[in-house]
């Protein structure tokens, strides 16, 4: 598949995101979209939120214990951290069966507002689909076209589209969970749990991300124990609090560096970072070359 020209917030260039290292899943994999003919696969996860379109059939989705029957025409998704598999193809018609898939970084998807309603369902487990009237074909060609085209620019209107079209789906009373589609994900119904506790450790760390947040100050703010919140991020998410941050902290630096004009320097301290030095040390950690060079593309 082909790769971006050019640097984004996030994106192919990323040097830290392959989906998997010496045989293992990583928690943050990097975007991609592909076109192809369905085939199925072993037990597989890793680290995005995927998307899925299919045309010409349907197929079945090991999803944990559940079979999980993704539809044609609708667009569906879930969090690929979840050992999944598929199990059965479908298809009506071989020659238009095809599904477009897309693999939306995890920890991007988690920086998004306005959706926290989605992003727990998620977390929870559930495998959404949205209705028909927010997205259609043409919309799915159009983010392809965008991918494949290796322009910066549409490939940014492809994730504020997508930002979007999630916010929409927030905005719904309910969620179709294709694994319990006789009863909705209501809002009040998902806002429970440990799931409840981990988004709200992750809007915390948003809305706040210009601080200087200590895990201690985010277990605080969600009514947890230190120690408690700490080991339960963890085992959600498969990273601690601070690496979180950490990467929150990144992903805003290089939005400001990309859309203004402020300084590397002014671009870390809005961001959270205590330094300047600590803000290049973890951005050539995780990106591999200077924040600098992003004024240079």
């Amino acid at each position: 598949m082909p790769d971006l020209d050019g640097q984004s917030v996030f994106g192919p260039d990323d040097s830290d995101r392959a989906t998997y290292v010496d045989g293992k899943p990583v928690v943050f994999g990097q975007f991609a979209m592909r076109r192809f003919v369905p085939v199925t696969h072993p037990i597989d996860w890793h680290g995005h939120i995927e998307f899925n379109w299919l045309v010409g059939g349907s197929m079945t989705y090991q999803f944990e214990a559940d079979k999980v029957v993704l539809p044609k025409g609708r667009l569906c998704f879930f969090w690929a951290g979840i050992p999944h598999q598929t199990l059965e193809l479908s298809p009506d018609d071989k020659d238009t069966y095809e599904l477009t898939n897309m693999y939306f970084p995890l920890d991007v998807f988690l920086s998004l507002r306005g959706v926290g309603h989605v992003q727990r369902a998620l977390l929870a487990g559930a495998f959404l689909t949205v209705p028909e009237d927010l997205v259609d074909m043409r919309m799915i060609s159009r983010w392809f076209g965008d991918y494949e085209s290796r322009n910066l620019l549409r490939f940014e209107c492809l994730t504020i589209e997508l930002q979007a079209l999630m916010r929409r789906l927030a905005l719904r009373d309910a969620l179709e969970d294709l694994r319990s589609p006789q009863t909705p994900l209501a809002n009040k119904e998902v806002r429970a749990g440990p799931t409840e506790h981990v988004v709200s450790m992750i809007e915390t760390v948003i809305q706040n991300i210009s601080g200087q947040l200590t895990t201690r100050d985010i277990a605080e703010a969600t009514g947890l124990n230190a120690n408690y919140a700490s080991n339960l991020f963890r085992r959600y998410l498969g990273i601690t609090l601070k690496q979180f941050t950490v990467r929150m902290r990144l992903i805003r630096a290089r939005e400001l560096l990309l859309s203004s004009d402020v300084s590397v320097s002014e671009a870390a301290f809005q961001a959270g970072f205590s330094s300047t030095s600590q803000f290049y040390s973890n951005y050539r950690t995780v990106y591999g070359n200077s924040p600098g060079d992003l004024r240079h593309v």
